[in-house]
Protein backbone atom coordinates (compact mmCIF):
# COMPACT_ATOMS: atom_id res chain seq x y z
CA UNK A 1 0.00 0.00 0.00
CA UNK A 2 2.64 2.17 0.46
CA UNK A 3 4.48 2.03 -2.70
CA UNK A 4 1.48 2.43 -4.51
CA UNK A 5 0.78 5.12 -2.67
CA UNK A 6 4.06 6.54 -3.31
CA UNK A 7 3.81 6.21 -7.28
CA UNK A 8 0.83 8.20 -7.19
CA UNK A 9 2.46 11.06 -5.76
CA UNK A 10 5.18 10.80 -7.35
CA UNK A 11 3.60 10.91 -10.68
CA UNK A 12 1.76 14.06 -9.49
CA UNK A 13 4.95 15.67 -8.79
CA UNK A 14 6.72 14.55 -11.82
CA UNK A 15 4.28 16.06 -13.89
CA UNK A 16 4.53 18.89 -12.13
CA UNK A 17 8.27 19.49 -12.36
CA UNK A 18 9.11 19.43 -8.79
CA UNK A 19 12.67 18.75 -7.33
CA UNK A 20 11.56 16.40 -4.50
CA UNK A 21 13.05 13.11 -3.17
CA UNK A 22 11.87 10.62 -0.41
CA UNK A 23 14.26 9.86 2.37
CA UNK A 24 13.88 8.28 5.60
CA UNK A 25 12.52 4.65 5.84
CA UNK A 26 11.57 4.69 2.30
CA UNK A 27 15.89 5.14 1.76
CA UNK A 28 16.91 2.93 4.35
CA UNK A 29 14.56 0.26 2.79
CA UNK A 30 15.96 0.46 -0.99
CA UNK A 31 18.77 -0.14 0.66
CA UNK A 32 17.70 -2.96 2.89
CA UNK A 33 18.59 -1.34 6.09
CA UNK A 34 14.47 -1.96 7.31
CA UNK A 35 12.31 -4.23 6.02
CA UNK A 36 9.43 -2.08 6.47
CA UNK A 37 8.97 1.62 5.86
CA UNK A 38 6.05 3.40 8.49
CA UNK A 39 5.54 6.30 6.00
CA UNK A 40 7.01 8.54 3.22
CA UNK A 41 8.90 11.52 3.86
CA UNK A 42 9.21 13.73 1.29
CA UNK A 43 11.82 16.43 1.11
CA UNK A 44 11.29 19.42 -1.33
CA UNK A 45 12.91 22.68 -3.15
CA UNK A 46 11.77 25.34 -0.99
CA UNK A 47 10.64 27.16 -4.12
CA UNK A 48 8.05 23.85 -4.74
CA UNK A 49 6.67 23.89 -1.45
CA UNK A 50 3.26 25.99 -2.24
CA UNK A 51 2.50 23.34 -5.44
CA UNK A 52 3.25 20.30 -3.74
CA UNK A 53 1.06 21.30 -0.88
CA UNK A 54 -1.91 22.24 -2.84
CA UNK A 55 -1.48 18.96 -5.04
CA UNK A 56 -1.39 16.40 -2.19
CA UNK A 57 -4.36 18.51 -0.30
CA UNK A 58 -5.95 17.72 -3.36
CA UNK A 59 -5.43 13.81 -3.46
CA UNK A 60 -5.25 13.36 0.44
CA UNK A 61 -5.99 15.06 3.39
CA UNK A 62 -4.15 17.48 5.01
CA UNK A 63 -3.52 17.06 8.86
CA UNK A 64 -3.12 19.44 12.13
CA UNK A 65 0.62 18.72 13.21
CA UNK A 66 1.71 19.42 16.25
CA UNK A 67 4.54 21.42 17.23
CA UNK A 68 8.19 20.13 18.09
CA UNK A 69 11.06 21.77 19.83
CA UNK A 70 12.92 19.13 17.64
CA UNK A 71 12.78 21.12 14.23
CA UNK A 72 12.39 24.54 13.35
CA UNK A 73 11.53 23.58 9.61
CA UNK A 74 10.30 26.12 7.31
CA UNK A 75 7.77 24.23 6.34
CA UNK A 76 6.53 20.73 7.72
CA UNK A 77 3.18 19.23 6.60
CA UNK A 78 1.65 16.22 7.38
CA UNK A 79 -1.36 14.32 5.21
CA UNK A 80 -2.49 11.27 4.50
CA UNK A 81 -2.61 10.12 1.33
CA UNK A 82 -4.41 6.55 0.28
CA UNK A 83 -4.16 5.92 3.92
CA UNK A 84 -0.46 6.28 3.96
CA UNK A 85 1.05 9.16 6.40
CA UNK A 86 3.22 11.83 4.27
CA UNK A 87 5.65 13.75 5.87
CA UNK A 88 6.44 17.16 3.65
CA UNK A 89 9.60 19.23 4.20
CA UNK A 90 11.09 22.21 2.92
CA UNK A 91 13.57 24.20 4.15
CA UNK A 92 14.40 21.47 7.01
CA UNK A 93 16.18 22.40 10.04
CA UNK A 94 16.95 19.98 13.07
CA UNK A 95 17.55 22.04 16.92
CA UNK A 96 20.44 20.36 18.53
CA UNK A 97 21.74 21.52 22.35
CA UNK A 98 24.26 24.45 20.67
CA UNK A 99 22.29 25.08 17.85
CA UNK A 100 20.54 24.63 14.75
CA UNK A 101 21.78 23.08 11.41
CA UNK A 102 20.06 24.19 7.68
CA UNK A 103 19.59 20.98 5.88
CA UNK A 104 20.32 21.97 2.06
CA UNK A 105 17.91 20.78 -0.06
CA UNK A 106 18.24 20.97 -4.08
CA UNK A 107 18.97 18.57 -7.35
CA UNK A 108 22.38 17.45 -6.16
CA UNK A 109 20.94 16.04 -3.06
CA UNK A 110 19.06 13.22 -5.30
CA UNK A 111 21.16 10.25 -5.67
CA UNK A 112 19.19 8.12 -7.78
CA UNK A 113 15.84 7.10 -8.94
CA UNK A 114 13.86 4.26 -8.24
CA UNK A 115 11.27 2.81 -10.81
CA UNK A 116 7.98 2.59 -8.81
CA UNK A 117 5.35 0.52 -10.29
CA UNK A 118 6.55 2.85 -13.73
CA UNK A 119 6.91 5.79 -11.60
CA UNK A 120 10.72 7.54 -10.96
CA UNK A 121 11.09 8.31 -7.83
CA UNK A 122 13.79 10.44 -6.45
CA UNK A 123 15.92 8.96 -3.43
CA UNK A 124 17.77 11.71 -1.30
CA UNK A 125 20.85 10.18 -0.25
CA UNK A 126 22.50 8.19 2.50
CA UNK A 127 25.44 10.36 3.21
CA UNK A 128 22.48 13.29 4.40
CA UNK A 129 20.55 11.09 6.40
CA UNK A 130 23.70 10.07 8.15
CA UNK A 131 24.11 13.85 9.24
CA UNK A 132 20.16 14.35 9.76
CA UNK A 133 19.77 11.44 11.94
CA UNK A 134 22.86 12.04 14.56
CA UNK A 135 20.88 15.50 14.51
CA UNK A 136 17.53 13.87 16.04
CA UNK A 137 17.02 12.53 19.21
CA UNK A 138 16.47 8.52 19.30
CA UNK A 139 18.18 8.00 15.94
CA UNK A 140 21.04 6.13 17.08
CA UNK A 141 20.40 3.20 15.84
CA UNK A 142 19.66 4.11 12.02
CA UNK A 143 23.01 5.97 12.26
CA UNK A 144 24.89 2.99 13.23
CA UNK A 145 23.09 1.18 10.17
CA UNK A 146 24.00 3.81 7.83
CA UNK A 147 27.80 4.11 9.36
CA UNK A 148 27.85 0.39 8.77
CA UNK A 149 26.15 0.52 5.17
CA UNK A 150 28.65 3.13 3.99
CA UNK A 151 31.66 1.54 5.65
CA UNK A 152 31.24 -1.56 3.64
CA UNK A 153 30.16 -0.15 0.28
CA UNK A 154 31.64 2.98 0.45
CA UNK A 155 30.63 6.85 0.26
CA UNK A 156 28.63 7.96 -2.95
CA UNK A 157 28.07 11.30 -2.43
CA UNK A 158 31.24 13.03 -0.65
CA UNK A 159 30.46 16.43 -1.98
CA UNK A 160 27.26 16.14 0.48
CA UNK A 161 29.18 15.44 3.50
CA UNK A 162 31.55 18.22 2.66
CA UNK A 163 28.51 20.43 2.18
CA UNK A 164 27.06 19.48 5.66
CA UNK A 165 30.30 20.65 7.01
CA UNK A 166 29.76 23.61 6.08
CA UNK A 167 26.95 23.86 8.17
CA UNK A 168 26.43 24.70 11.82
CA UNK A 169 26.99 20.97 13.18
CA UNK A 170 27.92 19.61 16.69
CA UNK A 171 31.69 18.78 16.85
CA UNK A 172 30.77 15.48 17.75
CA UNK A 173 28.63 14.89 14.19
CA UNK A 174 31.92 16.81 12.43
CA UNK A 175 34.20 14.12 13.71
CA UNK A 176 32.01 11.38 12.69
CA UNK A 177 31.59 12.82 8.89
CA UNK A 178 35.40 13.31 9.22
CA UNK A 179 36.08 10.36 10.08
CA UNK A 180 33.71 8.22 7.25
CA UNK A 181 35.27 10.79 4.67
CA UNK A 182 38.44 9.24 5.16
CA UNK A 183 37.36 5.72 4.34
Amino acid sequence: MIFEALSYIGEKLNENGVVWAVGASILLHHYGLIDNPNDIDILVDLNDIEKVDKILKSIGEKKVREKSDTYSTKYFYEYVVHGVDIDLMAGLSINYKNGTYEYIFDHTSISEYKKINGVNVPLSSLEDWYVIYQLIPGRDIKVKMIENYLSLNGVKKSTLLERALKGNLPREVRDKIQGILKL
